[in-house]
């Protein structure tokens, strides 16, 4: 997502909760004018609630106002001249918006940028793969690798989301190859036969559930991770990581399984198995969680967490879900 659709959301949230001030309505304002590319997202935000720009602020206008209303009025209102010599007058940002809009649903079901993957998932999908050697691997959801296998190794490549790797020995009489699965920030390669690879923003986690993996960073450094242990590679190296309370890989059985960990980590595993955006405050984002969820079923494991912790839920469409802390205040 870029910056002015981030932005754009944390408006809507922030003027949709009740507690707006006037100096919030001035600022929203001033945002909205400070750029053609903001009023190009918060239209493309206001078109997800409404089904179009137009239509939603004639049935606003109808309606007599809100704080929704006020956000298309301030979008239609006279743009500068070098934003019109940009090309998104009234009449063109419409079109503009539809084909934006609906690239960003396709991207949320099936990422654009891994379309060309030998291996992919989209969103709330795994898979399953046996590769040319005997070995196989487990894709999570929106998830991409591509296979590139030589006479010399056996190399995946992990482009998005993560992999679970069951590696086979190499056959009788065969040339080892060793069996890589690289990523943005390094590689890891199998010493063993099972190990979980999951890329992150700027960095990666490795899991090692059997034997061991030889990790080897961008920078040279390299670390032999024993079975049960994870780490993180990243710009600076390696570093490792207790795991006694995780359970990393626990998405191949379908589960996300928690054991006193923050509620963020626990939303950066559900969103790979929701199609809509996951917004989710930091005081939310810190709080401690036990327990084991079913992926199949994200908005059962959001139900259960209001149930049982302080935190509440709102909801705009199937497209966007905020999680704070209950009765934060404004």
């Amino acid at each position: 997502m870029d910056a002015a659709t981030d932005q754009a959301i944390d408006w809507l949230v922030r003027l949709d909760s009740g507690h707006a001030s006037d100096d919030d309505r001035r600022a929203f304002a001033h945002w909205l004018r400070q750029s053609p590319g903001h009023a190009q997202a918060w239209a493309m935000v206001q078109q997800r609630l409404s089904a179009g720009v137009e239509p939603a602020l004639v049935q606003l206008r109808r309606q007599g106002g809100g704080t929704a209303a006020l956000g298309l009025q301030a979008l239609v209102a006279p743009i500068p001249k070098a934003a019109r010599r940009r090309g998104l007058l009234r009449g063109g940002l419409a079109a503009l918006l539809a084909s934006t809009a609906t690239a960003w649903l396709v991207h949320r079901q099936t990422p654009l940028t891994t379309l060309a993957a030998d291996l992919r998932t989209g969103t709330g999908q795994r898979s399953h793969h046996r590769l040319p050697d005997g070995s196989e691997i487990e894709l999570d959801a929106r998830s991409a690798a591509d296979i590139a296998y030589s006479d010399t190794r056996r190399l995946v490549r992990l482009r998005e989301g993560a992999l679970l790797a069951q590696v086979a020995a190499s056959a009788p009489g065969q040339p080892l190859r060793p069996f890589v699965v690289q990523s943005a920030q390094g590689t890891a390669q199998a010493l063993g036969t099972r190990f979980m690879v999951r890329q992150a923003e700027g960095s990666t986690l490795v899991h090692v559930l059997e034997h061991s993996v030889l990790l080897t960073s961008l920078n040279g450094r390299q670390h032999r991770l024993q079975e049960g242990r994870s780490a993180w590679i990243d710009a600076d190296g390696i570093r490792t990581q207790d795991t006694a309370h995780l359970a990393p890989a626990a998405w191949a059985d379908g589960v996300i399984d928690v054991r006193d960990q923050p509620l963020g980590e626990v939303i950066d595993a559900l969103r790979p198995y929701q199609a809509g955006i996951i917004r989710i405050s930091p005081e939310a984002a810190r709080l401690r969680i036990f327990g084991v969820f079913q992926l199949a079923r994200p908005d059962q494991v959001l139900q259960d967490l209001v149930d049982t912790h302080p935190v509440s839920v709102r909801r705009w469409g199937d497209w966007l879900t905020v999680i704070d802390v209950r009765d934060r205040p404004a």
